[in-house]
């Protein structure tokens, strides 16, 4: 059905375009973005936000699989996110009010919805630079205390409960056990791609001992509100740090500790940043080392296919070098605690 759009609302002005990727792996999300232009302009005719007044859009160039584009009127500028797939980011506002409701500083959320069939987020534009930009001009010193700051806002984060597992659909989770998570079609697509391209082996941990190990946790754990993708870019660099831009999913928070750690580790920043990652996270407490290995090999699983497509194989390279030297800690019978 084509938009709908008011004539005598807003005045709009778009500052440019979205730019389109260049990977082929992402050729189903330039046609969406290119696709969403005139219901961006049906959506911005009709909110009450933009009704009446002069709006500029301007997309911004990050994000693969969301459009992010800057909405501004006199003094006034807003965020507005749109997923690109008709699923991937349900839940965007959902989780983001989550985390403000236990004391996180994340974007304030003011509506929710759907463009196009996408899930849309309008959300406060917070005017600072990511926190990876500018880690960059610390000291060692001042690295380390806003990546161990890092790990405690993550925890808290984790302190919002939930009642199941994987994406929000109208708001519930998607399924009711991790296992049955686990097990799902998507999940087994991805363990699929990396075992036919062997991108894994038993060189780097044996899949049935990482499922029963992560399976054994979640059963004796709480599901949480998980990020899916924090990190230093998805921080906003503010007083206190800002939590942006999750890949909604309801999950054990050990998973999404080891998508972080994952993260550091693809990216060469180093064992130590995630040993300070693990400090903020647990301060000082006993946690189950195993489990929070088999989660980055279950990270290494969920990330490898996207990666091995756009050929970044230096970051798989580091992540196999990791498993195969920690490989010890899946294999072995007894919990290691540290």
């Amino acid at each position: 059905m084509e938009p709908k759009i008011e004539k005598n609302m807003a005045k709009i002005t778009f500052a440019n375009q979205p730019k389109l990727s260049e990977h082929e792996a992402d050729a189903k999300f330039n046609e969406v973005r290119i696709s969403l232009l005139p219901y961006i302009t049906e959506y911005l005719s009709s909110s009450e936000f933009f009704k009446d007044k002069e709006v500029i859009v301007n997309f911004s160039h990050k994000g693969v699989s969301s459009l992010v584009a800057i909405i501004e009127i006199t003094g006034e500028k807003y965020v507005l996110k749109i997923s690109l797939s008709e699923s991937y980011s349900f839940g965007e506002g959902q989780f983001l009010q989550a985390w403000e409701k236990v004391g996180v500083k994340v974007p304030h959320v003011f509506e929710t919805g759907k463009i196009f069939n996408r899930p849309y987020t309008l959300m406060e534009c917070i005017d600072a630079l990511p926190l990876s930009d500018v880690l960059e001009t610390f000291d060692e010193q001042k690295r380390k205390e806003a990546t161990v700051e890092m790990g405690r806002i993550l925890q808290t984060m984790h302190t919002s409960v939930a009642s199941g597992y994987g994406r929000s659909l109208e708001g519930e989770p998607e399924f009711a056990t991790f296992k049955d998570w686990l097990d799902c079609p998507d999940m087994k697509k991805r363990f699929d791609y990396v075992l036919e391209n062997k991108l894994l082996g038993d060189e780097h941990g044996s899949v049935a001992r990482m499922s029963e190990i992560l399976i054994a946790h979640a059963l004796a754990s709480k599901s949480t509100y998980c990020h899916d993708d924090f990190g230093s870019p998805n921080i906003f660099a503010t007083e206190p740090l800002t939590v942006f831009d999750p890949n909604p999913r309801f999950n054990d928070g050990y998973i999404d500790l080891g998508r972080s750690l994952f993260g550091s580790i693809v990216y060469g920043r180093g064992e130590q940043v995630c040993e300070q990652l693990i400090e903020g996270y647990f301060d000082g407490k006993p946690y189950d080392k195993q489990a929070l290995h088999a989660s980055i090999l279950l990270a290494s699983y969920m990330k490898f296919p996207y990666s091995h497509k756009t050929k970044r194989m230096e970051n798989i390279k580091r992540a196999q070098d990791y498993l195969i030297k920690n490989r010890y800690l899946l294999e072995a019978q007894t919990k290691y605690t540290a």
